[in-house]
């Protein structure tokens, strides 16, 4: 069975994931996060899941949901456009993934990404689409900084 992708959506680097491919970019892990893991995660669990023991089941259907739920927050979050609503959603699956992150792993610590994270809806609300005022350039020059080979020595 093949799977279509969104016409609007560019797919991952044929090496994703090797060594040869470096350190995926934030809109590879984007586009990953809101199709490819959750439709693999479905197709590869969907096949063969009567064979599979009831625990590991409902452990892989709260990963698909954990995944799925993170997908939506990206959406609303990075929208064009913005509104109480877009952050209420936001917000939403924010804390509902974060839920399902620690009834998955109940001794992981969070970190201040995700502490982070749950105030993404209060910057949609007062600064407004976060195209307008993410920090693309200053990664993208960060990236190019990261290849200069300067042999830790100053000069």
């Amino acid at each position: 069975m093949n799977t279509m992708r969104p016409t609007w959506q560019a797919g991952p680097p044929a090496n994703f994931g090797s060594p040869a491919h470096g350190k995926p970019k934030a809109d590879q892990w984007k586009t990953c996060i809101e199709f490819d893991l959750p439709v693999s995660l479905m197709k590869m669990w969907s096949t063969g899941a009567a064979d599979v023991p009831n625990e590991l089941r409902l452990r892989r259907q709260l990963l698909v949901e954990s995944t799925m739920l993170l997908s939506m927050a990206i959406r609303w979050a990075i929208s064009y456009r913005t509104s109480p609503r877009h952050a209420e959603a936001t917000r939403r699956y924010l804390e509902l993934y974060m839920k399902t992150l620690r009834e998955l792993f109940p001794n992981m610590d969070l970190h201040p990404v995700h502490h982070n994270a749950l105030h993404l809806p209060d910057f949609l609300l007062r600064f407004g689409p976060i195209h307008g005022w993410w920090m693309f350039p200053f990664e993208r020059l960060i990236g190019i900084l990261q290849k200069v080979n300067n042999n830790y020595k100053i000069g």
